[in-house]
């Protein structure tokens, strides 16, 4: 873990909100304790979403719990700062940036009081629809082609209070679309329609799309796969980010057995 904290060294801006979490494997602890939100929904519409959801699926298991103490310092972080506007990001791919914005967003969400969205900005490479069972004909990127309403393609998730923009039509390029006016029309429209907006983007060291996102927003979250990812490519992607403005906040660890792994 201390060659994982290591490459944050150059994060001028890292805060502590980094939690150890286990994306391979939902857990297979007890009932659902007192989440009746989440409880509450599982039976309704488990065959529709990733078992890798934990947040929903196992909502009283220690892993869904590290995603609440991920969303809980985001929240504490918010006190003296803006982050109503993140993305998680990685530094390569595979290391599990979708799930863990797909789950963080999903904590956030069990505020009755929260509106949260979750946006699917990975344009080449979509994941969140499948994770929620939804349809993925139309979405982000037609929105910001101009072709549609933000309306007609940002979907209600089953979670009360939680509303999903799947990425839809691979485009040519995603950065053009993601660099161009409408996109930043479309954060200035989900800050003020929504409490939190969890944007998942394409790795750092697979696209430049982070980046160009990633100064328009209040900050993000680097997600570092245990054992997999080299301290040196983590470092790398910071500073990657670091360079275009973006704020880094901190560190979430994915990929391990267990909490105490």
């Amino acid at each position: 873990m201390g060659k994982m904290h290591d490459a944050l060294k150059k994060a001028r801006h890292a805060l502590p909100i980094a939690v150890d979490t286990a994306v391979d494997s939902p857990s297979q602890e007890g009932p659902a304790g007192e989440r009746p939100t989440s409880a509450a929904i599982t039976n309704s519409f488990r065959s529709d979403l990733d078992p890798h959801l934990v947040t929903l699926l196992d909502p009283g298991g220690s892993h869904a719990n590290q995603y609440r103490i991920l969303q809980r310092n985001l929240v504490t972080v918010g006190e003296t700062q803006s982050v109503a506007v993140v993305i998680v990001t990685s530094a390569a791919s595979g290391e599990g940036k979708s799930l863990s914005a797909a789950n963080l967003a999903c904590a956030l969400a069990e505020d009755a009081e929260r509106k949260v969205a979750l946006v699917d900005a990975d344009l080449m490479m979509p994941t969140l629809h499948g994770l929620f069972g939804l349809d993925n004909h139309r979405g982000l990127s037609d929105y910001l082609a101009g072709g549609t309403m933000l309306e007609l393609v940002i979907q209600k998730c089953r979670l009360p209070n939680l509303w999903v923009l799947p990425a839809g039509h691979v485009p040519p390029s995603s950065t053009d679309l993601l660099g161009g006016k409408r996109m930043d029309d479309l954060l200035a429209r989900l800050r003020r329609d929504y409490d939190y907006v969890v944007i998942d983007t394409p790795a750092v060291g697979a696209s430049p799309d982070a980046a160009v996102i990633g100064p328009r927003c209040d900050g993000a979250v680097l997600v570092v796969r245990m054992n997999a990812t080299p301290a040196e490519r983590s470092r790398q992607a910071v500073e990657r980010l670091q360079e275009s403005d973006t704020v880094v906040l901190g560190l979430l660890l994915t990929g391990l057995e267990s909490a105490a792994a």
